[in-house]
């Protein structure tokens, strides 16, 4: 069995403006989305990709500040373009289309 993952997403800045927030809950996702979340975070090292980010300054950057919670493990940290992490692009993707 899968543990249970809730992710958090708020972007902000950007040239258009565009804030958006999104929450997914694996425990309330029918089941393909779920574990297509989970598997997101599993490809995820979140505690080498926290080390390497920080938050910019910029207010014309795109800014995401992500929380995730997997396993009993929780982990939070914002990351700006053009410097996010290759390996949070796919999390990153999927939060925002399930946004809308």
């Amino acid at each position: 069995m899968t543990p249970r993952v809730r992710a958090e997403l708020r972007r902000s800045g950007g040239f258009a403006g565009r804030s958006l927030r999104v929450v997914l809950d694996s425990a309330t996702l029918p089941r393909d989305q779920a574990a297509q979340l989970a598997r997101l975070v599993e490809q995820i090292d979140l505690n080498r990709v926290g080390a390497g980010i920080g938050a910019a300054s910029q207010a014309d950057l795109t800014r995401y500040q992500l929380a995730v919670e997997y396993g009993g493990r929780h982990w939070r940290g914002t990351v700006a373009e053009p410097c996010v992490p290759t390996e949070l692009r796919p999390l990153l993707k999927f939060l925002t289309g399930a946004a809308g």
